[in-house]
């Protein structure tokens, strides 16, 4: 799989970062957007690791950005920009985090419940068997809502 679209013309000073897993090309609408103003990089991560979607993260940029970057990292991407802005700054110029997950373990349980309170009682019924055949760490399944 080809592992970068680029959006614009050079030079390339942002970059979107997508969600997943399984979601490459999820910020490409942003990326098609944004490309009016600014060159757009949408690197599409296939490294089965954290460490090396970081490494493929910034062979990427290196090779094809105008250092340093903006990076706007969408859900998962949005983890590891900020990783990734914290292990190389020097590539990094802004970061932009959009619907990124918690960087503390004890707000986990606050999401989980926000999202469990949007349910339908069928589907918090469903959602929390999932959670619980997962074993999701720091989840208290006997309280739903988790107020």
């Amino acid at each position: 799989m080809e592992n970068l679209r680029k959006y614009g013309s050079e030079p390339f000073s942002l970059s979107v970062i997508h969600g997943g897993p399984g979601a490459p090309g999820d910020v490409a609408p942003v990326a098609r957007e944004l490309s009016s103003v600014k060159g757009i990089l949408e690197p599409l991560q296939t490294a089965a690791t954290l460490e090396g979607q970081i490494q493929e993260l910034k062979n990427v940029l290196e090779k094809n950005g105008a250092i340093p970057l903006t990076l706007i990292g969408h859900s998962w991407g949005a983890m590891l920009s900020f990783i990734f802005t914290g292990r190389y700054p020097s590539l990094v110029k802004k970061l932009i985090l959009v619907g990124g997950g918690p960087f503390e373990e004890k707000y986990d349980a606050h999401i989980v419940g926000t999202i469990l309170s949007r349910l339908s009682e069928e589907e918090r019924v469903e959602a929390l068997s999932l959670i619980e055949t997962l074993n999701y760490p720091g989840i208290d399944y006997k309280n739903p809502l988790m107020g």
